[in-house]
């Protein structure tokens, strides 16, 4: 497997400064016991769709992939809900206010290239109250018809690409 990318930069250990000894996806401190994984980071994201069958999408602000196309969405705090993710998400990089409709699935990815494994959690949602507009660390969102989305190259992560192949597959 190799060593992960989470680990980039770690030597000591944070209980006993002891060298820590990083193998593949864990690192293992030989002095005080602590071992700590390399799990993925947990991103919730939403196909927002409208009554015309259109999808929201948004030109991202910030590396990774800036200026290149991602469905809305981020990562969970800890302790955070999901849907609670979803709608704190959707408000802080649009102002709107969401319904989310039904869990769609889960795909697992990289945060930019080489960095560390993510696993991406999508609903479909519709807004309940608002209008997008950009915000937060979004540079330009806009309502695309199934045959209108950006060509694929134009997408800042696989898993995006993924999911809305299989959007525009089961519709």
């Amino acid at each position: 497997m190799g060593r992960s990318p989470f680990f980039d930069g770690w030597k000591t250990c944070p209980r006993c400064m002891t060298d820590l000894d990083i193998v593949d996806a864990r690192a293992i401190c030989p002095e005080c016991g602590l071992v700590v994984y390399a799990n993925p980071g947990p991103t919730v994201s939403g196909l927002v769709l409208d009554d015309e069958g259109r999808i929201l999408l948004a030109r991202r602000a910030a590396d990774p992939g800036r200026g290149l196309w991602d469905i809305l969405g981020g990562f969970a705090d800890e302790g955070e809900a999901p849907l609670e993710t979803l709608a704190r998400e959707l408000r802080e990089e649009t102002g709107v206010e969401i319904e989310p409709l039904e869990f769609y699935g889960a795909w697992p990815d990289r945060y930019g290239d080489g960095g560390i494994w993510t696993l991406n959690l999508y609903w479909t949602a519709r807004i309940a109250s608002g209008e997008p507009e950009a915000a937060d660390d979004v540079a330009e969102v806009r309502w695309f018809a199934p045959d209108e989305i950006p060509p694929w190259d134009e997408f800042a992560f696989e898993n995006t690409v993924d999911v809305l192949k299989a959007w525009k597959e089961g519709l």
